[in-house]
């Protein structure tokens, strides 16, 4: 989920449609499409890594044809027709509005047509009416892009459900395997240790990372062995927005969107230092938001969990294993992490439901005012 320099409703909504687990329709997204002529997979994923692209960068329809888009992963995305307007950035509070919910529309090629959040299996359908090329984006993952070719009937360039589907398994196969193999060679860097003039050392961590537009949804390296006395140091160098979070029992913040300021804003561990108790947060961190970094220093030995608030449905956590100082540890730091991705209690869904369609409505009622 990529978050730039804005952070207005768009972005907002972003964040909690990202985290709504796999539950059903919630009205912030177009039609729930028909099912007729071609299909476009949109993004792809597994736990650990986000492919933002469509399955195709081009399809070719008849005349009058239907094609239907349909995200299969964890990522929220649009499809995005802007016709004779400019793309609105991830920032435009209308970003994830569809222009037309529970429609399927005829494109006329001229008219802004916006699918709003395809969740997960989500699908958005529009059909052809004239012939032309007709260039299409997601909003939020700028260079996801691609183009529909609008021919006459009975063409030989008519694309097949086929050609589609192999298209989409070479293109998310490559991207990928590009992913983790940038994943790889993060993990081999590992963290970086500097000594203090107190004796104990600083770790830091690298968070995130993007292979064109889509992203590394991991830390670097996500599990850490160090010293009681330690501090660890999360940093971001990409625009995508992560948390490094310590929920140490304490409910997941809901609302999970920057509008809420226990998200938005850090909550640093006492200045003593984290025994493992209370909630501790980064804050949003990535480059554009509030900060890139984020430290805590340990006081206590244990095994303490954290999680990325915005991506831990994609798995995006990791632990820090602290020893009492002095006590001899392993020099090479851990290699766990990614932690397995449960559906939200029915009380979270719900409270997530609300929020996006609030944040959607806000959002609404803004474009009225200035029509």
């Amino acid at each position: 989920m990529r978050g730039f320099t804005g952070r207005g409703l768009a972005v907002a909504a972003m964040l909690a449609a990202a985290l709504v687990l796999q539950f059903g329709a919630i009205g912030t997204r177009g039609a729930e499409a028909q099912t007729t002529g071609l299909t476009v997979a949109t993004g792809a994923g597994e736990p650990g890594y986000a492919v933002n692209l469509f399955g195709t960068s081009k399809v070719t329809v008849a005349v009058g044809s239907t094609l239907t888009f349909k995200n299969g992963w964890l990522e929220p995305h649009t499809v995005t027709f802007s016709g004779s307007k400019p793309v609105p950035p991830p920032s435009d509070p209308t970003a994830p509005v569809p222009t037309n919910p529970g429609k399927t529309v005829a494109f006329d090629g001229v008219t802004y047509l916006n699918s709003g959040f395809l969740l997960k299996d989500q699908t958005f359908a529009l059909s052809f009416p004239n012939k032309g090329t007709y260039p299409f984006v997601c909003i939020i993952h700028p260079g996801m892009t691609g183009s529909v070719d609008v021919v006459d009937a009975g063409s030989a360039t008519i694309s097949t459900q086929a050609q589609l589907d192999a298209s989409a398994t070479k293109t998310f196969a490559d991207a990928t395997a590009a992913l983790k193999a940038a994943s790889a060679t993060a993990a081999a860097k590992g963290v970086t240790k500097t000594a203090n003039a107190d004796g104990t050392s600083t770790w830091t961590v690298s968070v995130g990372g993007l292979v064109g537009p889509s992203d590394l949804q991991q830390f670097y390296t996500p599990g850490l062995n160090v010293q009681a006395g330690d501090t660890v140091r999360w940093v971001s160098a990409v625009p995508t927005p992560h948390t490094a979070t310590f929920l140490s029992g304490t409910p997941l913040p809901i609302p999970p969107t920057p509008e809420n300021q226990k998200v938005l804003l850090p909550t640093p561990a006492p200045a003593a230092g984290f025994d493992g108790t209370g909630y501790v947060n980064s804050g949003i961190i990535g480059v554009g938001w509030p900060g890139t970094q984020f430290s805590v220093k340990f006081t206590k030995a244990g095994t303490y969990p954290y999680i990325c608030v915005l991506h831990v449905d994609q798995g995006m956590g990791g632990t820090v294993t602290v020893s009492q100082a002095g006590q001899v540890i392993p020099a090479k730091t851990g290699t766990g992490g990614l932690v397995e991705a449960t559906p939200a209690s029915t009380a979270m869904q719900a409270a997530l439901v609300l929020a996006l369609v609030g944040i959607v409505a806000v959002a609404r009622r803004a474009t009225k005012a200035r029509a």
